[in-house]
């Protein structure tokens, strides 16, 4: 089973490109941004980001975004309580699809790949780092359309996340995401066939 990180800022294209892999590529699906909104309901973990961010009073995701959003220390200590845990339920997930034997792809959807040091998993463990990229102007548009966050928040999330030269260092694969939804499947599936021929050579 190969195993895949995605990563790229907010509204790049990462779960387009997931869904491409899953219906087209038997992949298996990890949406690291899901499995943390599951974490909120764990009653130990709701307790200690209650207890770190004094002003939050409630981890519902509208109140959290006001507070952990707003700079990048706040982020970081969220991000402290919230990484070990999403790793510990990625790492039991990865078991239970590579012994299940139904997926030959395994992908993990997450934004933080790089920023938040877990890139360093993926090079350790012969796995692969996907960097999705697209214009500024894009990404706000596609996250304006999709009604639930200002601009000014976009904008706040994106300044709390690294440039995608910055990335480019870490990672093994970069796709270009400013066209259509074609070209990005015809993109992803040219994609798969290189992944798959150096995981069958390495």
């Amino acid at each position: 089973m190969i195993i895949i990180g995605i990563t790229g800022g907010i509204a790049s294209g990462k779960s387009t490109v997931s869904k491409i892999f899953q219906q087209e590529h038997n992949a298996y699906i990890f949406d690291a941004d899901k499995e943390a909104k599951l974490l909120l309901l764990n009653k130990k973990i709701s307790e200690e980001i209650l207890h770190t961010f004094s002003d939050l009073k409630s981890t519902d995701p509208v109140s959290m975004s006001k507070i952990v959003f707003k700079n990048k220390e706040n982020q970081q200590k969220l991000n402290a309580i919230l990484h070990p845990a999403v790793n510990v339920e990625l790492l039991k997930r990865i078991e239970k699809i590579r012994h299940e034997k139904k997926h030959t792809i395994f992908i993990v959807d997450a934004a933080l790949i790089i920023e938040g040091g877990s890139y360093r998993y993926y090079h350790e463990s012969g796995a692969y780092i996907i960097l999705l990229t697209s214009s500024k102007s894009i990404r706000i548009q596609r996250a304006l359309s999709r009604g639930n966050l200002s601009e000014e928040s976009i904008k706040e999330r994106m300044d709390l996340q690294w440039d995608d030269d910055k990335k480019k260092d870490y990672v093994d694969y970069i796709l270009e995401n400013n066209d259509s939804l074609d070209q990005l499947k015809s993109s992803t599936t040219f994609l798969v066939k290189e992944i798959r021929e150096n995981a069958q050579t390495s």
